[in-house]
C-alpha cells in the first residue's frame, strides 16, 4: 500500500510539473499580442517625461514667474522709498513748540472734542502725523512696512498669484486704523472753524458793556398776590416773557452776530482775529493801561518764555518760529496766563483762554498737509499700488497674456 501511495503521489508529482510548462506557455500565448502595445505605451510615456532635444533654452515665463520678477522690481524701487519715508515721518518740525500752548477747558461736543484732540497730537508731535505719537499705531506701521517687505522677498512659486486682492485688503484694513482720511482730517477742520467762531463770539460778548434797562417791568392791574391761586386775580397771560420784551434793545439781534463770523482761512485772518480780540479788551477797559503785547508778535512781552529755551519756544538758534500764529499767541500768554496775568476779570480771562486755545488748534489743523498727508503711509499705499498693477499685467492668466505666452509655446515646441 505504502508502494501504491508514492507511486500515486509521484504519479500525481510529475502530472503538476507537466502541467506547469503548459500553463506558462498558455498565458505567453495569450499576452503576445499585447506586448507591441505595452512597448509603445512605455516609449510614448518617456518621450513625454523628457524635454524635447530641440527645445528653446529660455522658454517664456508662466504668470507666477513673471509675477515674481515684477515683485523684485517693487523690492528695488517702490518698497525701498519707504524706509526714507519713515525718517521724513518721524522727524518733524523742531520749530514748533513741543506742545499746545493754550488748553480749552470748556465742555464740548462729541464733534469738537474729537477736533480738539486731532490738534492737540499734531501739536505734541511737533507736526508729524498722529499715529507718530501712539505706541500701537507705531506698532501696526511697522507691522505693515515688515509685511510688505517680506511679501515682496519671497520666492518663486506657482501659487503666487493666489490670494493677492485679499492679502491687500487686509494691510488697507490695518492701515486705515492709523491714517487720517482726507474727509476725516476736513471734518475735523470745518468743526474747528465753527468752534473757534463760536468762542470769539463769546470773547467779544464777554468783554461787551453791560446793557442798562431803559424801561421798567409793565404795571399790572391787580397786586401780585392775587396771582398765586390761578382762580383768583388775572387770567392765565398768553405771554411767554414774564418782563419786558423778547428781546434787549441794548444788544443786536442775535440773527445779525450769527451773520458776522470772522474769516478764518490764512495765517492773516486769524492773526487779524487776535488783534480785534486784544483791541476789544483795551478798549473796553480789561487791559490797564498800554500793554506790553501791543503791536507785532516780534516785540518783546514782559513775563513771556525765553526766547533761548528752544525746548519751551521752538526757536532753533534764535530764530523765532515758521508760523506767525502761534509765534503771536505765546506772547499774549501773559495777558490770560498765570496769577500775574493783565487781564484781572475772571469771566474775560477765561472766555479769552477759549478762544485762544480754539484758535491755535485751529491753527495746527489749518497747516496740516491737505488731506492729511503722511510720507511714510503714501509710500505704503503706492507699494500696494504697485503690488496691484503689477498683479495685474503678470497674472492675467485667463486674458492676452496667456494667448501670448500659449502661442510663444507653440511656435517654439513646432
Amino acid at each position: 500500500m505504502a508502494a501504491i501511495r508514492g507511486s500515486a503521489l509521484g504519479s500525481n508529482g510529475r502530472s503538476d510539473m507537466l502541467r506547469a510548462p503548459l500553463i506558462l506557455v498558455s498565458a505567453t500565448r495569450c499576452w503576445r499580442p499585447l506586448l507591441p502595445f505595452a512597448a509603445a505605451l512605455m516609449l510614448s510615456t518617456a518621450a513625454h517625461a523628457a524635454p524635447a532635444a530641440d527645445a528653446p533654452a529660455n522658454d517664456p515665463p508662466d504668470c507666477a514667474t513673471r509675477y515674481h520678477s515684477a515683485l523684485q522690481t517693487i523690492r528695488t524701487g517702490a518698497f525701498a522709498a519707504i524706509k526714507p519715508a519713515r525718517a521724513i515721518a518721524f522727524k518733524g518740525d523742531g520749530s514748533l513748540p513741543d506742545g499746545p500752548i493754550f488748553r480749552a477747558s470748556a465742555k464740548r461736543g462729541s464733534a469738537e472734542a474729537k477736533a480738539l484732540a486731532e490738534a492737540a497730537g499734531i501739536a505734541r508731535n511737533r507736526g508729524r502725523a498722529s499715529w507718530v505719537g501712539s505706541a500701537n499705531d507705531r506698532w501696526i506701521a511697522d507691522r505693515i512696512v515688515t509685511d510688505l517687505g517680506e511679501y515682496v522677498s519671497q520666492d518663486a512659486s506657482p501659487y503666487l498669484c493666489g490670494g493677492v486682492a485679499a492679502y491687500l485688503d487686509t494691510l488697507k484694513s490695518y492701515m486705515d486704523r492709523i491714517a487720517t482720511s482726507p474727509a476725516k482730517a476736513a471734518g475735523h477742520r470745518a468743526v474747528q472753524t465753527a468752534a473757534t467762531q463760536d468762542s470769539i463770539r463769546t470773547a467779544l460778548i464777554a468783554m461787551g458793556p453791560v446793557p442798562t434797562p431803559r424801561f421798567a417791568p409793565p404795571l399790572r392791574g391787580h397786586p401780585l398776590v392775587f396771582d398765586l391761586r390761578q382762580s383768583k386775580g388775572l387770567e392765565r397771560s398768553v405771554q411767554t416773557v414774564a418782563f419786558g420784551p423778547h428781546f434787549d434793545p441794548a444788544l443786536p439781534p442775535l440773527a445779525m452776530a450769527e451773520t458776522a463770523r470772522p474769516a478764518l482761512e490764512t495765517d492773516a485772518d486769524r492773526l487779524a482775529v487776535l488783534d480785534m480780540l486784544i483791541d476789544t479788551a483795551r478798549t473796553n477797559g480789561f487791559l490797564a493801561g498800554p500793554s506790553a503785547v501791543a503791536g507785532t508778535a516780534a516785540e518783546p512781552v514782559a513775563g513771556a518764555r525765553p526766547k533761548a529755551d528752544a525746548a519751551t519756544t521752538g526757536a532753533i538758534g534764535g530764530e523765532r518760529m515758521k508760523r506767525p500764529v502761534l509765534a503771536r499767541l505765546e506772547m499774549l500768554q501773559p495777558l490770560v496766563v498765570g496769577r500775574s496775568a493783565e487781564i484781572g476779570d475772571a469771566l474775560v480771562r477765561s472766555a479769552l483762554t477759549e478762544a485762544f486755545a480754539d484758535i491755535e488748534a485751529l491753527d495746527h489743523l489749518a497747516h496740516r498737509p491737505r488731506g492729511g498727508y503722511d510720507p511714510m503711509l503714501a509710500a505704503i499705499a503706492a507699494t500696494m499700488d504697485a503690488i496691484t498693477t503689477a498683479h495685474g499685467e503678470a497674472c492675467d492668466c485667463t486674458g492676452a497674456n496667456m494667448a501670448a505666452a500659449n502661442a510663444d509655446a507653440a511656435s517654439a515646441n513646432r
